[in-house]
C-alpha cells in the first residue's frame, strides 16, 4: 500500500509540475479565396533547437483550433493544409508568455510556375501511403540520444513491452526490418536497442503474407525502420559484466551460490555491408535461456522442437548456465548479388528440481500421486546459416537459403513417485532413473524464383525446399516398482536403448496470380511434398554378462513414406474499401508405414477438400474489420500409429494405434481495430473458434496400482473458442494513458478413461487495467489483473474446482540529479483454490541504481537487488483429462549484482541502454 501511495504521489506531483510548464495556442484559420473557415488544417508546434514535434492538432469545421500541453520553449508554430502553402510563426515561450491567440491566420496560395510542377514533401507527422502507415520520425520528441525503441514507444498506436516485442494497434508485429531488410539476423531488438533514434527518417507499418506458414491466407504485421542517408554507416557495440551472490551464500548454506553475467557485442555497418560478433555467458535467468534473451542476438534458430519447449520462457524454472558466441556477415557484392552468412555456438545447461502433487479422479474412486524429481540437461550446438540473393533483372529474383546445425545433448532425470489412497496410505511407488546421450545433424536448403510480369499484379513464384535430419540417441533406463508398503521392489527394469532416426524431405510449391480486371484476380497454387523417414529402436535387458538380452516388446524398426499432391484455386476481389478472397485447396495424401521387423504395412490414402474464405472491410485506413475461415487436416504421426510399447516412464506406458484416421479442422477468426492518430488512441477486438472432427485424443486405462496405458484414438466434438479486446485511451491531455485488456476462452476435449467417455470443459476469463505516464525524466506503469479458470469434467465432480490468480504490477524509471537514475518493478500475485501448500502469494520486488560516467554517459555502473523479499517461487497448475496437477519448482530467488556496461558508437555520443528491459 505504501508503494502504491508513493507512486500516486509521484503522478500528482509530476502532473502538477507539467501543467505549470505548459503553453497554449488558439486561433482561427481562414480560406480567404472562398471566404470561409478552413477545416482540417494541421497546426504543429516544433522546437527550434532540434526540430522535434512538441504537439499538434487540426482545425475544426469553423476553422478554430486549440493546442495545449506544449512545454515552454522556443519554437515554430507551423500551420499547413494540402491545398495551400504553409505559414510559420516563431514563438519565444516563457511563464509570462504561455498563452498565444492568433485570431485570423490566412494561408498563402500554393506555389506554381508555368510549365513546372513544384512538389512539396508530406508535412504530416502521421499519414497513410496506400495500406502502409507512415510515421515521420523527426515529428516526435524523444529524449537526448535515444534509441529506436524509445522512438517507437512515443509513436501513437505502437507499444513496446519489456522484452522488446512491438505491437501496432493491438496486433503483434512479427517482423522488424531496417531499410526493408533484416538487420543483423532476425532479432528485432538488435536494431531497436542499438540504432539511435535521430538516424531514423520514418517508420512504416504494413501487412504482409506469412512466409513461414503453409496457409497462404495467413498475414503478419511488419515494421520497417527507414534510415537517413547519413545514418547508414558506422559502428556500435557494448561490453557488459556483473557478478553477485544470493543470501544463502552469505550464510554459508547449501544452496548458496555466486552469479555472473557477461556480454560482448560489436557491429559495423556501411550501407549494404553489415558485420557483427558477439559472446555472452551467464548463470542467471537474465541472460541465456528465455526467448527474449536468445533473440537478442538473433539466436532464435537455436530454439526448435524439444529445446524450445523444455527451456523456453522468461519465467525460467531451474538453475541455468549458458554460453553463446558467433558472428554475422551480410553484404551486397554487386548490384545484383547479395550474400549473408552467420555462425552461432551454443552451450546451454539447466538443472531443475520439482515437487508435484497430482489428484486422479474416476467415477467411483480417487487417489493422489506425489512426485519428487531432479533433472540435469545440457545442449551444445554449432549452427551455420547461408543466404544468397541474385536479381536476374528488375522483375526476376532468385534466392537461396540454407542452414546446417550439429548438436549433441545429455540429460539425467530421476523421479520418485508415491501413490496414495484417500486415507493417505501408500499403495504403490516407483523409482525411475533415465540417462540419455544424443548426437544429431539437421540441414535445410531453400531455392526460390520470383517473377513479376509487365501486366500489373501478374506474378509467378516457384519454391523448392529440401530438409534432412539424423539423430542417434543412447538411453539408459533403471526403474523399480513397489506394491503396498514393502521396501523390496516387485518389478525392475534395467535396460539400454539405442534409437536411430533419419528423415529426408522435398517440397515444391508453385504460386501464380493472374489479374482478370483491375479488381479481380485468380490465384493458383500447386504443392508437392515427398517425405521419407526411418526410425529404429533396439532395447536390451541386462543379464549377468551385460546388456545383451534383446527386448522385442520395447523395440521397433519402421520406415515411413509420405507423398502429398495439393492444388488450390482462389478468386480475389480487391476494392477501394473491401476485399474478399474465396477458394479451396484439393489434395491427396498417401502414407506407407512399414514395420521392417514384422513386414506389416500400415497404408493411408486420404483425399481432402479444404475451402477457405477471407473478407476485410476498411471503414478507413485506420478503421478495419477482418474475417478469416480456413480448414486443414492432419495425419497421425508414426509415434501414434506404431504398435510398440514405450516404457521410458513406467507409470505411463504408450501403445500405438494403427487404425487412427486423419482429423479435419474448421478455424474462424474475426478481428477489428480502430486507431486515431490525433487523439493517440486505439481499440482492438477479436474472436476465434476452432472445431475438429476425428480429433486425436487418448484412451487411458489405469491399473489398480496407479500405472496407466495410453492409446491414441479419434474423437468428435473437440473445440475451443474465445474473444479478446483492449485499447489505449489518453487522459489528462495525453499525460497519462489507460490500457484496458480483457479476454475469455472456452475449451472442450473428449477422451476415454477406463473405457468411459470423459468430457473436459474449461471456462476462463482474464482482465487487466493498466495506466502509464511518460515524461523526459520519469516513467510510471501500474496495472491490476485477474484470471479466473473454471474446469469441469463429466467423469468426476472432483475436477470441478475453479481457481483464480490475481496480479498487481508496478514499474518506475526516474532520472535523478548528478547522472543517477533508478529502475524498479514489483509484482504481487495471489493464487487461490489450489492444493494445500500451493496457494502462494509471492511479492516480487526488484530494484536497480545506476550511475553514468564519461562525457557521453556511455559508461554505466549499476547495483541491483532481485526479489528483495525473497519470495520468488515457481508454482503452476494444470487440469488434465482426469487429473489436477500442482507443481512447485526450485528457482533462483533473492540475489545481488554489481556491474558495469560500456556502450560505444562511431558518433561518440550517448547511446542510451533504454528502459524497462533489465529484469
Amino acid at each position: 500500500m505504501k508503494m502504491n501511495k508513493l507512486l500516486a504521489l509521484c503522478i500528482i506531483l509530476i502532473t502538477s509540475f507539467s501543467y505549470a510548464q505548459e503553453m497554449k495556442f488558439s486561433g482561427v484559420v481562414n480560406d480567404t479565396i472562398n471566404d470561409q473557415p478552413l477545416e482540417n488544417a494541421v497546426v504543429m508546434a516544433v522546437r527550434l533547437s532540434d526540430s522535434k514535434l512538441l504537439g499538434f492538432t487540426r482545425t475544426e469545421a469553423d476553422g478554430s483550433f486549440n493546442l495545449s500541453g506544449v512545454i515552454i520553449d522556443t519554437m515554430e508554430l507551423v500551420v499547413s493544409h494540402h491545398k495551400f502553402d504553409e505559414k510559420r510563426y516563431y514563438i519565444i515561450g516563457s511563464e509570462e508568455n504561455n498563452e498565444i491567440h492568433i485570431p485570423n491566420i490566412i494561408l498563402p496560395e500554393q506555389a506554381t510556375q508555368l510549365d513546372e510542377v513544384v512538389v512539396y514533401a508530406n508535412k504530416e507527422p502521421i499519414y497513410f501511403r496506400g495500406d502502409t502507415l507512415v510515421y515521420v520520425a523527426d515529428s516526435f520528441a524523444t529524449k537526448e540520444n535515444a534509441m529506436v525503441e524509445d522512438l517507437l514507444k512515443n509513436l501513437p498506436g505502437l507499444e513496446v513491452d519489456d522484452d522488446g516485442n512491438v505491437s501496432s494497434q493491438g496486433q503483434k508485429v512479427t517482423k522488424v526490418l531496417v531499410d526493408g531488410d533484416e538487420f543483423f539476423g532476425s532479432d528485432p531488438t538488435i536494431a531497436t536497442r542499438n540504432l539511435t533514434a535521430d538516424g531514423v527518417e520514418k517508420v512504416e507499418v504494413y501487412e504482409a503474407e506469412d512466409e513461414t506458414s503453409s496457409n497462404s491466407e495467413e498475414k503478419i504485421q511488419v515494421l520497417d525502420v527507414k534510415l537517413k542517408e547519413d545514418a547508414k554507416k558506422g559502428y556500435f557495440g557494448k561490453v557488459a559484466g556483473s557478478g553477485g551472490f544470493n543470501s544463502e551464500y552469505f550464510k554459508d548454506l547449501p544452496n548458496g551460490s555466486g552469479f555472473y553475467e557477461g556480454e560482448v557485442l560489436a557491429n559495423y555497418f556501411n550501407k549494404d555491408l553489415k558485420v557483427s560478433v558477439f559472446a555472452l555467458g551467464s548463470n542467471t535467468p537474465n541472460t541465456g535461456f528465455s526467448y527474449r534473451d536468445a533473440s537478442r542476438f538473433g539466436l532464435t534458430n537455436e530454439m526448435n522442437g524439444g529445446w524450445r519447449s523444455t527451456m523456453g520462457g522468461s519465467n525460467l524454472n531451474g538453475l541455468p548456465e549458458n554460453y553463446k558466441g558467433g558472428f554475422y556477415f551480410s553484404n551486397k557484392l554487386t548490384d545484383k548479388l547479395k550474400l549473408g552468412v552467420n555462425y552461432t555456438y551454443n552451450d546451454s545447461r539447466l538443472t531443475t528440481e520439482q515437487v508435484t502433487n497430482s489428484e486422479y479422479f474416476f467415477t467411483d474412486t480417487t487417489y493422489s500421486k506425489q512426485d519428487s524429481s531432479f533433472n540435469e540437461q545440457m545442449q551444445q550446438s554449432h549452427t551455420v546459416n547461408f543466404n544468397l540473393e541474385y536479381d536476374l533483372n528488375k522483375s526476376t529474383k532468385l534466392s537461396m537459403k540454407s542452414n546446417l546445425t550439429v548438436r549433441n545433448e545429455e540429460s539425467l532425470n530421476t523421479n520418485e513417485s508415491n501413490f496414495l489412497n484417500t486415507d493417505g496410505q501408500r499403495f504403490s511407488a516407483t523409482n525411475v532413473r533415465n540417462e540419455s546421450k544424443a548426437d544429431g545433424l539437421e540441414g535445410n536448403v531453400e531455392l526460390e524464383l520470383n517473377k513479376k510480369f509487365k501486366k500489373r499484379f501478374r506474378e509467378l513464384d516457384v519454391l523448392y525446399q529440401f530438409g534432412y535430419t539424423e539423430m542417434e540417441r543412447n538411453n539408459g533406463l533403471n526403474s523399480e516398482l513397489y506394491y503396498g508398503q514393502f521396501a523390496t521392489p516387485d518389478s525392475i527394469f534395467d535396460q539400454q536403448r539405442n534409437i536411430e532416426n533419419n528423415t529426408t524431405g522435398h517440397r515444391v510449391t508453385i504460386d501464380y496470380v493472374e489479374p482478370i480486371t483491375r479488381s479481380f484476380r485468380l490465384k493458383f497454387q500447386y504443392k508437392l511434398d515427398y517425405f521419407y523417414g526411418q526410425q529404429a529402436t533396439s532395447t536390451f535387458d541386462r543379464t549377468p554378462t551385460g546388456y545383451d538380452a534383446y527386448a522385442s516388446l520395447y523395440s521397433n524398426d519402421f520406415s515411413n513414406t509420405r507423398m502429398e499432391n495439393r492444388g488450390a484455386l482462389g478468386l480475389l476481389f480487391k476494392g477501394r474499401k473491401q476485399s474478399i478472397e474465396i477458394g479451396s485447396r484439393v489434395r491427396n495424401v498417401m502414407i506407407d508405414n512399414l514395420n521392417n521387423e514384422s513386414g506389416e504395412v500400415i497404408n493411408q490414402n486420404v483425399d481432402n477438400i479444404l475451402p477457405y474464405l477471407e473478407y476485410s472491410y476498411n471503414f478507413s485506413n485506420a478503421h478495419k474489420l477482418r474475417f478469416v475461415y480456413s480448414t486443414y487436416s492432419s495425419q497421425p504421426s508414426l509415434d501414434q500409429l506404431q504398435p510398440v510399447r514405450d516404457n521410458s516412464n513406467p507409470n505411463s506406458l504408450v501403445i500405438g494405434n494403427p487404425n487412427l484416421q486423419p482429423n479435419y479442422t474448421h478455424n474462424m477468426n474475426l478481428n477489428y481495430n480502430k486507431w486515431n492518430a490525433l487523439k493517440q488512441s486505439y481499440l482492438y477486438a477479436g474472436a476465434y473458434f476452432n472445431y475438429t472432427d476425428n480429433a486425436f485424443s487418448n484412451s487411458v486405462y489405469y491399473s489398480p496400482t496407479g500405472q496407466s496405458v495410453s492409446t491414441a484414438i479419434n474423437v468428435d466434438g473437440n473445440m475451443y473458442g474465445g474473444f479478446y479486446a483492449g485499447g489505449g485511451i489518453p487522459i489528462f491531455k495525453k499525460l497519462l494513458s489507460l490500457r484496458p485488456q480483457a479476454s475469455g476462452n472456452y475449451y472442450k476435449s473428449n477422451s476415454e478413461i477406463n473405457n468411459v467417455m470423459n468430457t473436459i470443459e474449461n471456462y476462463s476469463v482474464d482482465g487487466e487495467l493498466g495506466i502509464e505516464m511518460r515524461t523526459d525524466t520519469i516513467e510510471v506503469s501500474i496495472s491490476a489483473g485477474l484470471s479466473y479458470n473454471d474446469p469441469r469434467s463429466s467423469l468426476s465432480s472432483g475436477l470441478n474446482e475453479a481457481y483464480t490468480v490475481q496480479r498487481y504490477k508496478a514499474s518506475v524509471f526516474y532520472e535523478l540529479p548528478w547522472r543517477f537514475f533508478i529502475e524498479s518493478d514489483a509484482v504481487y500475485e495471489i493464487n487461490s483454490q489450489r492444493a494445500e501448500g500451493f496457494n502462494a502469494t509471492p511479492f516480487i520486488w526488484n530494484a536497480k541504481l545506476n550511475k553514468r560516467f564519461l562525457k557521453t554517459g556511455n559508461l554505466v555502473v549499476h547495483a541491483s537487488i532481485y526479489d528483495i523479499f525473497n519470495q520468488n517461487i515457481g508454482i503452476s497448475r494444470n487440469v488434465g483429462t482426469n487429473i489436477i496437477t500442482d507443481v512447485r519448482s526450485r528457482i533462483i530467488a533473492r540475489y545481488f549484482m554489481i556491474g558495469a556496461t560500456l556502450r560505444f558508437n562511431n558518433n561518440k555520443t550517448k547511446a542510451d541502454e533504454g528502459r524497462g528491459h533489465w529484469f
